[in-house]
């Protein structure tokens, strides 16, 4: 990338002068994003979306101009989009990019890693302050640009393609991760999907995309909203979860866990019970399957991804989505060993 060209991005947004500065922040997986120091204020978020991944961003825009009206209340701090200098939320680039940049939060940073309980249970907090604030808009109303972003029995299907392309030696150092994907997709595949209602979705609130109060560790908001989309519940409480059971980082190599941790869970589940978000019977009932089902597809993907050569993710060296695999798999089965128990928590909480 041209290192100009941000700038130039930036001063079609209306953003220009001495003083301005960049910082490339490299955690999230997908996109290009900056964060823009500015001398009069503090600044804002600059992102290029990835085209590969996003084939339609316009998409993503539409569903942000619908949402982000409705996430703004007393106990969660809204996003704000930057407007251009023509009014609109985005700007094309020569080479069909596009690019947006939202208001900077003061005082505000995102976490792999809930170090106390009272983190946890703001995590469980926003995840269902979110889906209160959301309810008003019908789910059919959101764009998909993701078409089957969340469908197990699509995710399997496409690492099955994958295990019989080419690439045999990286296909060599993967048999005992197919076996466990093959095992955690039997047990996902009956999770009854057609009888669970549709919901306005984040569908990636893993503990990084909450955004946390420096000062106070109140949670603020959910950030990366570039999977907006009609989804089931559980499958943003099985995300929000799946980063609280252990504590192995999802990008690490491979680690031998204890067990889940169930007092984070159990953290977790009391602050999504505060938020007073009304749940239908049958969404409680198979919550806790969504901590076994979201790391559990997660796991196939990037499995996928290594099997066909790194084209979805990026990597910071050669093995790292076959690492990212084996983390979310064993994440997965930790899940299920213990979703007896988190069944437990659930049900006594709401007793």
């Amino acid at each position: 990338m041209d290192p100009t060209q941000p700038l130039e991005i930036l001063s079609q947004f209306g953003i220009s002068g001495a003083g301005i500065s960049l910082e490339s922040l490299t955690q999230g997986y997908i996109n290009d994003t900056f964060r823009v120091h500015t001398p009069k204020g503090d600044g804002f978020v600059l992102q290029r979306i990835n085209r590969a991944v996003f084939p339609k961003p316009e998409l993503l825009m539409a569903n942000l101009e619908e949402v982000l009206p409705l996430l703004e209340a007393p106990g969660y701090r809204g996003l704000k989009l930057q407007l251009n200098t023509e009014g609109g939320t985005s700007v094309k680039d020569a080479g069909g990019s596009l690019w947006r940049v939202f208001h900077y939060i003061p005082d505000s940073a995102s976490y792999t890693r809930a170090e106390t309980l009272q983190m946890a249970r703001e995590a469980g907090r926003i995840v269902a302050t979110f889906h209160i604030l959301v309810t008003p808009l019908p789910p059919d109303t959101l764009q998909v640009p993701l078409p089957g972003f969340h469908d197990i029995h699509l995710r399997f299907t496409q690492l099955k393609a994958a295990i019989s392309t080419p690439a045999a030696q990286r296909k060599e150092k993967c048999t005992a991760l197919i076996a466990q994907a093959q095992a955690l997709y039997a047990f996902c595949r009956h999770i009854p999907f057609s009888d669970l209602p549709l919901r306005v979705c984040h569908n990636d609130t893993k503990l990084s995309n909450i955004l946390f109060d420096t000062r106070s560790s109140k949670a603020l908001c959910l950030i990366d909203l570039d999977t907006l989309m009609p989804g089931h519940l559980l499958y943003d409480f099985g995300d929000g979860a799946r980063g609280l059971i252990t504590d192995s980082p999802e990008n690490g190599k491979t680690q031998k866990t204890a067990g889940a941790d169930l007092e984070r869970f159990g953290a977790f589940v009391k602050g999504w019970k505060d938020s007073g978000l009304n749940m239908e019977p049958l969404e409680r009932q198979w919550l806790c399957h969504g901590v076994v089902l979201m790391p559990a597809l997660h796991g196939i993907r990037a499995l996928a991804d290594y099997l066909c050569g790194d084209r979805y993710y990026k990597v910071a060296y050669p093995e790292q989505n076959r690492d990212r695999a084996g983390q979310l798999l064993q994440t997965a089965q930790t899940a299920q060993k213990a979703l007896g128990p988190m069944q437990e928590i659930v049900k006594n909480m709401w007793a």
